[in-house]
């Protein structure tokens, strides 16, 4: 169906039940519309990005505001959603920057406001907010509740509240601090993705997984406190964080997701814990001001361009425990010059398969290999066929 805009104002015919997907998206000229009393829905991005548009009045006909509905029309300032309206999300008025005023009709059976914000009945998830205040009683952000919130500057998350949602502070570029309650016991993916001016943050104990790209793109994030409750630090978790410059993860976790710190560009070092058996693919990717890197003798894998572009990374050691080391681990790894291997086998017949493996997986990335065996096995490792002028140095410094 097509649909017109006349001197500023939308027509959409009468006896539409349904404002279709991006049936008005991008139209700057649109500055009002009337929704006749048939329509039902209103599809998703229906009329993103209407910069223009200042009012509109929502029928109790409509049940269904989908995703994105009126996102960026930066220049809507109030809004009543109607007793009808059983769904609606957060992600609805994202990036309404100048939208001052939400009510929802007390006859409303599923959704009720206070203070600019929408919340289901009973008050427990806040759906969308435009204030910076968190109303009591709210157990859950749900997704998008503050994504594009470009003038949040700080909030303080009552200690009841157990579940931070996906994309719920999505891109609050002015957001510089927030306290998240010891309740919180869920980050979820992107929550907190693309707040540039985020500087610290601390992760309560109660948190036992930070989500996909839960962090990406914080570019302005100094610092970060990993509890000891953390066992899963997801993909793209803290990817592209180029302020980053240290950071400790606990013993607790034993899952590093890829490209989980790819990019970030400041990071000097970092201590992977013993209980970490994977490095995944990209991991490390992009961090080209990190130096050195401890592998943990429980890592068994480290993934595809784990370390690709570490442009300042001079030397590393690949444990006993590595038996796998897939694709391009360390190319581009232009200032690395040697490379350590540790066997904790005392014959060398027992270590000559991994061994010989790992040369060749890694014979892209250096010249200079250097070999370490445990204490008092020298000798037969510098005399063993297979290695003769494999390795810059056998030294025999490994206790085992």
């Amino acid at each position: 169906m097509e649909y017109e805009v006349i001197d500023g104002k939308g027509i959409i015919p009468d006896g539409t039940t349904e404002i279709a997907f991006q049936a008005f998206k991008g139209c700057n000229s649109l500055q009002s519309i009337e929704i006749p009393d048939s329509v039902t829905q209103i599809g998703d991005e229906a009329f993103s990005g209407c910069g223009s548009l200042q009012s509109i009045v929502i029928p109790d006909s409509v049940t269904e505001i989908g995703r994105w509905a009126f996102a960026h029309c930066t220049s809507l300032q109030s809004i009543e959603i109607p007793d009808s309206v059983t769904q609606i999300d957060g992600s609805v008025f994202c990036r309404c920057n100048n939208l001052t005023s939400i009510i929802v009709s007390k006859n409303n059976s599923r959704y009720k406001s206070t203070n600019n914000c929408i919340l289901t009945k009973d008050g427990k998830k806040l759906v969308l907010c435009r204030n910076h205040n968190i109303p009591d009683n709210v157990t859950m952000i749900e997704r998008w509740a503050f994504s594009g919130c470009t003038s949040l500057q700080s909030i303080e998350i009552p200690n009841i509240v157990t579940e931070i949602g996906e994309d719920a502070f999505r891109c609050c570029t002015s957001l510089q601090s927030i306290v998240i309650p010891d309740s919180v016991t869920k980050i979820g993916e992107s929550a907190f993705s693309g707040c540039i001016s985020l500087q610290s943050i601390e992760i309560p104990d109660s948190v036992t997984k930070i989500g996909w790209s839960a962090f990406e793109d914080c570019t302005s994030l100094q610092s970060i406190v990993i509890p000891n409750s953390v066992t899963e630090i997801e993909s793209h978790a803290f990817s592209g964080c180029n302020s980053l410059q240290s950071i400790v993860i606990p013993d607790s976790v034993t899952m590093i997701g890829a490209q989980a710190f790819s990019g970030c560009t400041s990071l000097q070092s970092i201590v992977i814990p013993n209980s970490v058996t994977k490095i995944g693919s990209f991991t490390f990717s992009g961090c080209t001001s990190l130096q050195s890197i401890e592998i943990p003798n429980s890592v068994t894998e480290i993934g595809a361009r784990a370390f690709r572009n570490c442009t300042s990374l001079q030397s590393i050691d690949i444990p006993n425990s590595v038996t796998e080391i897939e694709s391009h681990a360390f190319s581009c790894c232009t200032s690395l010059q040697s490379i350590d291997i540790v066997t904790q086998e005392k014959e060398p017949d027992l270590s000559l398969e991994r061994i010989e493996y790992l040369l060749q997986a890694l014979s892209e990335y250096s010249k200079e290999f250097s070999l370490r065996v445990p204490i008092g096995c020298g000798y037969a490792y510098r005399h063993y066929p297979a290695f003769e002028g494999k390795f810059k140095t056998i030294i025999a410094d490994i206790d085992v």
